[in-house]
């Protein structure tokens, strides 16, 4: 689905004293599992002065608002696009986990692909595993199996960008090696696809940008905002980066 390159920050403009654009491209609302219904999500974005959201609901049945959610979700977006339309850039996305070990996307609908304006690739629940298997795996298993699915992720022609790369591994299991996190920024970069840089996963933020500027990557600004008080926060960090 490749978006145009300028929906993303180049990781090189982001230098001492840049201004960073007050994007949020990792959200979710009551359509899959977060706590707040859209408009307040939109009205939040506002208020904290974005200029572009994108949603990014789930693809995984378990997470979403039960049978024919997504023609709702397409629906709401719709007229919310046209109302917001003078304030707020506002995309319809979808935030899909590879759902075997070939990289294939978990898209229910056959028309998910086409419908949306955007899609975040995801390493999610391992396949083979539950979230219940996933913290008592080796470090060694769990490293493995990350880093194959995000370099599938890293060439796969329907991904825009790639959420929160090692960052399950990082947060659930043990830390996600840098040399590997570099490789999959390099093959990301190579295909046009933008590298996700999310606080709530990558902490501390600043040696995965440094990774990013070394390849010249395409950054995608996300929060993985679960409710509207957290939309903007990764905004926010790089702020605090280029200003430090």
């Amino acid at each position: 689905m490749k978006q145009n390159n300028t929906l993303f920050i180049p990781a090189r403009t982001l230098s001492s004293g840049a201004t960073v654009p007050s994007w949020e491209y990792h959200a979710h609302t009551t359509f899959s599992d977060g706590v707040d219904a859209p408009d307040l999500v939109i009205e939040s974005a506002i208020d904290r002065g974005m200029q572009r959201l994108i949603i990014t609901e789930h693809t995984e049945l378990e997470l979403t608002a039960g049978p024919d959610w997504f023609r709702s979700y397409m629906e709401t977006m719709d007229w919310m696009q046209k109302r917001y339309a003078d304030r707020l850039d506002l995309r319809a996305g979808l935030e899909v986990p590879i759902r075997d070990e070939e990289g294939n996307l978990l898209l229910p609908e056959p028309n998910m692909l086409e419908k949306s304006a955007f899609i975040l690739g995801a390493v999610h629940v391992y396949p083979g595993f539950t979230w219940h298997d996933m913290p008592h795996l080796e470090p060694e298993m769990a490293i493995e199996i990350e880093f194959r699915g995000l370099m599938q992720l890293a060439e796969h022609p329907d991904v825009d960008a790639i959420a929160h790369p090692g960052g399950i591994c990082h947060k659930h299991i043990t830390p996600f090696p840098m040399t590997l996190f570099d490789e999959v920024v390099k093959k990301a970069t190579a295909h046009g696809i933008a590298i996700e840089l999310n606080p709530a996963y990558q902490e501390p933020l600043l040696p995965y940008l440094k990774v990013c500027q070394r390849h010249d990557a395409l950054i995608s600004p996300g929060s993985n905002a679960h409710n509207a008080d957290d939309i903007g926060l990764a905004w926010e960090a790089l702020t605090e980066l280029v200003s430090a």
